[in-house]
């Protein structure tokens, strides 16, 4: 039985909780976590515990972040107890994980690191775009997340998924869906089903400055998404240089591959 729900913890809907009540995405995790032989973990939202007690069955230093004070004090306790049973080192750190100096932790060691967690639906977004920027400093991450967001983050050009977090998201990473986690899987049982999700880091490592102009055209060309990219474009560069872009600017913003806001972005930017 899972430490989820044994605690007696209930639900706090204003942190979107919602937690596992079967074993078989945790193990999933642990064990592609374990391909990539690394030797030390950062966990986010460890909630009542049945993801960390699958990593902690191996032999890997473990940083959990967790903001509700109820499950650090009951991780903290189980831990203190049943240390013995488990391969793994754990510390928890009771923050806010977006607030948490995640530079300063990767900074603590050379070690070959992960980042996972069964991470908050309502925070997804703020969540991949905090950690986005630290990926080549790890071997990868995994997470698991509402599947609908999965599939923001792996879309591809000319679909209905597909938008600026798609493009920030593959420019800086190697994005794949592992497997879908039915809805079914958790408790309270959500209105969505679920998935798996990898990011790992691109072998082209591209300019963090480059990536920041790149996602600021991409921001304001899907603010009109249904308009030519002319009309955003336009706001960035005059009149006399729109007909030589390299890019076609009678497409639509979404019909635009991430590669081509690159070039997009170089392009305004002189760059």
């Amino acid at each position: 039985m899972s430490y989820d729900r044994d605690s007696h913890i209930r639900q706090k809907k204003s942190l979107s909780q919602v937690f596992l009540k079967t074993d078989w995405p945790v193990i999933r995790v642990a064990e592609g976590v374990e391909e990539w032989n690394i030797s030390r973990i950062l966990e986010i939202g460890p909630g009542g515990g049945i993801l960390t007690r699958a990593l902690m069955g191996k032999p890997w230093k473990l940083t959990a972040v967790e903001k509700d004070d109820r499950f650090v004090e009951k991780l903290t306790d189980y831990f203190n107890v049943s240390k013995e049973m488990y391969a793994g080192q754990f510390r928890i750190v009771n923050e806010d994980v977006l607030k948490f100096d995640l530079g300063a932790w990767l900074r603590e060691s050379q070690e070959p690191t992960a980042i996972v967690g069964n991470i908050p639906y309502a925070i997804s977004s703020s969540i991949v775009l905090w950690l986005l920027p630290y990926l080549q400093k790890v071997k990868g991450v995994k997470l698991l997340v509402q599947l609908e967001f999965a599939q923001r983050l792996a879309a591809v050009a000319g679909t209905k998924d597909y938008g600026s977090l798609s493009v920030y998201t593959q420019l800086r990473s190697q994005v794949n869906i592992d497997c879908k986690v039915e809805r079914t899987c958790f408790t309270p049982v959500p209105k969505v089903d679920s998935a798996i999700i990898t990011l790992k880091p691109r072998a082209d490592v591209l300019d963090d400055e480059l990536l920041r102009k790149v996602e600021k055209v991409c921001r304001a060309c899907f603010t009109q998404r249904r308009k030519k990219l002319r009309n955003s474009v336009k706001q960035f560069v005059g009149e006399d240089r729109l007909e030589d872009c390299p890019i076609d600017l009678n497409r639509r913003p979404d019909a635009i591959r991430p590669e081509e806001y690159l070039e997009l972005a170089r392009y305004i930017y002189n760059i």
